[in-house]
């Protein structure tokens, strides 16, 4: 089967879950959704690459793409064939036109081996039983990454992390690949070795007409080298453009916010801009909706009110801390009083129900960090009766009251990737507002590349 493009290497709607047991006898208990859906092409020559946090599934992807792990879903085609479709001899050949560089070197040589033997293992691999020309070719090899032949037969614990790496790279291009995925191939390394290896893996590609797959959390290497970037998030891609159209307009918030972290070397420029607040969800329970919503600065408020996004930010939050039954009354009230020990300086063991509700009231709202008026008086209204309810009546109709005025379209559905402009594509519903704005039309929605 062929897919239809002229791309060497083409992923779409690649998903890898992994099962979920509990208890003796390991019953299913859901699935923890690595990687849900993402796709690219890559040609030859080019440079594709993945950036997001730390947990958002890339690495996953990168084993997934390669069968290295097998994909849950999906298709890859390679030069046009179905990589999902190969046999193991089938597979045995595909491993010649498609290396991975591993994020970790120590774990990927064996320290058993000799570093001339790890190096030549692709090509044994691949039927090459002349073991002199196997030396030959990894001695070539060696020395054009910067090593010498005679460090063929050392072992990996006489090597520094930079010549590890270099090793790495070596035993990915001895079998003269097409494809190279190179999993955070400098992520462990000082910035000068870094630069090194960056040059070295541009000078094969060129040479060699390579397509790369470049996974990074690093934006600085992702800009150096990379012709387009995916950013992804929670096991999704969230927005996909030209390298420098991705750094020059980012348009999804999750794509400003990580730029805007990225360190300034001009002291007098600030520090890092949007902070992004809490932790990236579960995988295993990714949130309803766009997965960013429980982070994003930006998120959509209804639009009945008029609201400062720091304002709506905190909004959500406390009404996400309702619904999880998260908001410690006793607790609130034992630091409030100790924070006004005036006003109840004799009270031993200070509990909700020891103190007035007017100040159980005020210390919620120190507590969320939320104003104690908010300026838009319908708001303030939703606000304040839910707060009557979780001091008298119970979270429960809190809750009722926060989810039925304090619902964004931001957790309704999964916006899809959309095409902002050609080549560029954004998964977000303030493109959609932007659009409708100016009267644009929405694009052809395309989730998988």
């Amino acid at each position: 089967m062929n897919d239809g493009t002229d791309a060497l290497f083409s992923v779409r709607g690649l998903t890898k879950h992994y099962p979920l047991t509990e208890g003796l006898l390991n019953e299913a208990a859901g699935q923890v959704r690595a990687v849900d859906g993402v796709g690219f092409e890559v040609r030859r020559g080019e440079t594709f690459g993945i950036v997001g946090e730390s947990g958002c599934g890339k690495s996953t992807a990168a084993t997934s793409m390669l069968r290295l792990e097998e994909p849950t879903d999906g298709a890859v085609f390679f030069d046009g064939a179905d990589l999902l479709e190969y046999d193991a001899e089938a597979l045995r050949r595909f491993r010649r036109d498609a290396q991975m560089i591993f994020q970790d070197p120590d774990s990927s040589l064996d320290p058993r081996m000799s570093v001339g033997k790890s190096a030549a293992e692709p090509l044994v691999v691949q039927g090459m039983d002349d073991r002199k020309r196997r030396r030959r070719i990894v001695a070539d090899l060696f020395e054009r990454v910067g090593l010498s032949a005679e460090d063929m037969d050392r072992y990996p614990h006489e090597f520094s992390g930079g010549q590890k790496q270099r090793i790495a790279l070596a035993r990915a291009l001895s079998v003269n690949p097409k494809l190279l995925v190179a999993d955070e191939p400098v992520s462990a390394l000082d910035v000068s070795i870094q630069s090194e290896i960056l040059r070295l893996l541009s000078e094969f590609q060129s040479d060699l007409e390579l397509a790369v797959v470049l996974i990074s959390h690093d934006l600085g290497v992702v800009r150096e080298v990379c012709d387009r970037v995916a950013v992804m998030y929670l096991g999704e891609f969230v927005e996909v453009a030209p390298t420098e159209t991705l750094f020059s307009d980012p348009r999804h918030p999750y794509t400003r916010t990580l730029l805007a972290s990225v360190p300034t070397p001009d002291p007098a420029g600030g520090g890092p801009g949007t902070e992004l607040r809490g932790d990236v969800p579960d995988p295993s329970a990714p949130p309803d909706g766009c997965r960013f919503h429980t982070r994003c600065p930006e998120v959509i408020p209804p639009e009945e009110f008029d609201l400062p996004q720091s304002t709506w930010r905190r909004l959500l939050e406390f009404r996400k801390q309702a619904e999880q039954d998260a908001i410690d009354l006793d607790g609130i009230a034992r630091v409030g009083v100790l924070e006004n020990e005036d006003d109840y300086g004799g009270l031993e063991e200070p509990t909700a129900d020891s103190v007035s509700v007017a100040d159980l009231k005020r210390w919620i709202r120190a507590e969320y960090d939320l104003p104690r008026t908010i300026e838009d008086e319908r708001a303030e209204s939703v606000l304040s009766d839910a707060l009557d309810a979780i001091v008298g009546e119970g979270p429960a109709d809190a809750i009722d009251r926060l989810s039925a005025a304090f619902e964004t379209v931001c957790e309704q559905s999964n916006p899809p990737l959309e095409r902002i402009e050609a080549n560029h594509r954004a998964a977000c519903y303030l493109e959609e507002e932007t659009r409708s704005e100016s009267g644009g039309s929405t694009g052809d929605g395309d989730s998988n590349s």
